[in-house]
Parts: structure tokens; sequence; C-alpha cells
């Protein structure tokens, strides 16, 4: 990236943001450095690691008029930059690259960053900020001294290890700032791997206010902390319990014993073979294992339901409270193994 840069903009001033990563590319960016004064290499503290802590602490370091941010993946094609600069040469505050080539992401990723980018949109529309069609790009330029003020001032506020710095700058933009958008190329990615995960998403909650905050805290515990997750499902299950109840106008009875035994049982047995099923394909961070094990629960749930339901339909207590525990206690056991192996 280093040498495709120097080629196409040998007068522009280079900056390396290295937040101590293990693969050597400070070394190598210094090596590139020794021999061309327009090459600079930062390694950042330990201690306020992020994508987003190293894009601002960049920002702040610039000594040009103008900067530009983009990804060293080649996935922001180096020839895009032109348009970037052009754009704040012709009197714009902030140029933000924007994808040209959306349609042909993954389906998954693509609802993903939609309803990131709608979700960034209503907050910065509630707060009345300036707001382009792509908030969380990660290829934008902007004019130095606006940015490197708003870096500083609300450094506290950003959300320092997230991966969303544009929507963070967005947030505290004045309202007049003259954005405009430029499309670019999408190109495919030569080198390492994302870091990104479904937890991106509680990042950018985080990024929306006390509010958002508020949510990402309550969704974190639900789907990643292993008592959210049981108190999770243990609500859904409830939930559908008490519906089937009210509809169904059935009565309660405390003839529990045979039937908890048999629950306990099969739920065990259930949560043993969808572990096999749903646990061992695809991915396991995050968000995506948080809702494998409530589906597994739930769903364990439902099974027991219907088993207990066919075999002791004159006992509504059986039905429901003995697949309750059940379910329960073969999905505490899952929580522990899953939390544990994860």
């Amino acid at each position: 990236m280093l040498e495709a840069l120097d080629a196409l903009y040998p007068s522009a001033s280079l900056l390396v943001m290295d937040d101590n990563s293990r693969d050597g590319t400070a070394d190598i960016a210094r090596g590139f450095a020794a021999h061309r004064a327009n090459v600079g290499v930062v390694t950042r503290d330990r201690a306020d690691r992020g994508l987003s802590a190293s894009i601002f602490e960049g920002i702040e370091k610039t000594k040009t008029d103008f900067f530009i941010v983009m990804d060293a993946d080649f996935q922001h094609p180096p020839a895009a930059a032109q348009g970037i600069m052009d754009s704040l040469l012709r009197g714009n505050d902030i140029a933000v690259g924007v994808r040209q080539d959306k349609i042909n992401l993954p389906f998954m990723r693509k609802m993903a960053s939609i309803g990131a980018n709608k979700l960034a949109a209503s907050y910065l529309a509630m707060k009345r900020r300036p707001s382009t069609e792509d908030n969380m790009s990660g290829f934008f330029g902007g004019r130095a001294d606006l940015c490197i003020k708003i870096a500083v001032d609300h450094a506290q506020e950003f959300e320092r290890r997230g991966f969303k710095a544009l929507f963070d700058l967005l947030k505290f933009l004045p309202r007049q700032t003259r954005i405009e958008e430029v499309e670019f190329h999408f190109d495919a990615r030569r080198g390492g791997v994302s870091k990104l995960s479904s937890l991106i998403i509680f990042s950018i909650l985080r990024q929306c206010g006390y509010g958002g905050k508020a949510v990402a805290a309550v969704a974190s515990f639900l789907l990643t902390n292993m008592i959210g997750r049981f108190l999770f499902s243990v609500m859904l299950a409830l939930s559908f319990t008490f519906g089937v109840l009210l509809v169904t106008g059935v009565a309660w009875d405390r003839d529990l014993i045979t039937a908890t035994i048999w629950s306990i049982a099969l739920a065990t047995v259930y949560i043993v073979l969808a572990n096999q099923l749903v646990f061992t394909r695809g991915r396991r961070d995050g968000i995506v294992l948080g809702a494998k094990l409530v589906f597994t629960g739930f769903s364990g749930y439902l099974l027991n339901l219907l088993i207990f339901y066919s075999l002791f339909y004159a006992l509504p207590s059986v039905q429901v409270v003995s697949s309750c525990l059940g379910f329960g206690i073969a999905y505490a056991w899952n929580a522990v193994g899953a939390s544990a192996s994860s």
C-alpha cells in the first residue's frame, strides 16, 4: 500500500497508525519510511487500542491542510484517494467514499450494513447533524483544522474501541458542514482477514448517545452473558407458556415429580443433539453464539412442551412447569459449556 500510494502521490504525506500489531507491520513501515521523508509511522499506546482511537490520533497528528483515512488492505483502492482529495480541494469540509457496488455484497452483510447505516442516520437526524449515504464508511477525508478540533474536544465521547470513526465525527460536526459523497469501487482484500464480528452492532449502538448505550448494555447482557442468555431463553419460554395458558384458559396442577424427571432427561438429550447440529457449524462469536444458545434453549423448551402436552394432556401443570424446569437445567448446563469453550 505504501509503495502504491507513494507512486501515485509522491508529494503526499503518508502516516501509518500501528495499533501494536504482531505481524511486523511497524517494522515494514519503518523500513519503508527510512528512505522517504514523507512517510511516518506511529506505534500507539497499548492502553488506548482501537481502530477509531487510531484514526483520531492520526487525524490529530496531521500536519497538512487535509487528510484521508483509508485501510491498508486495498479494499479502499489507492487510485480512489484522488477523488476524495479533489472533493476537498473544491471547498468541501468532508468527503466520504461511498461504494458503488453494494449490490454485490453477501445478503446478510448487505442487510447488516443497511441496518447499521439507518440506525446511524436516524440518530444523526435526531441530533440535527449532517449525514451521508454511508455513515459507516471507513474511507473518508476532511479539512484538518476542523476535524482536529473535534478529535481533541470530544476525545472522551468517542467509541474509541469501535470501528466507525466517521459516525463519531459526524455527530460533532457543525450543522452547516459541507459534505460530498465520492463513489468508488470496493476492491477485494489483498491480505489479512477482517477483525469485525457480529459484536460491532453493540459498538454502533454505544455511539448513539445514552439511549443507545443502555440498549447495547441490555442486549449484550442478554446475548453474550451466560446468565443473560439463560434469562432471555427463560423469558421467551415463560412468555410463550403464559400466552398459551391465557388463550386456552387452562388451570395449574401440582403433580410434577415424574414428569420433571422425564423432562430433564429429554431436555438434556435434546441439548446434546442440538449442539452437534448447531454449534459445530458456522460462526461462534458474540451475537451469533448468543443467538444460537437462545434458539437451542427455546426450541428445546417447545419440543419438551409438545411431548408433555401429548403425554400428559390432562395435567396442564405437568406440561408447563416440568418442561420449564427440564429446559432450564439443560440450558444452564449448555450455556456453561458453550461459554467455557468459546
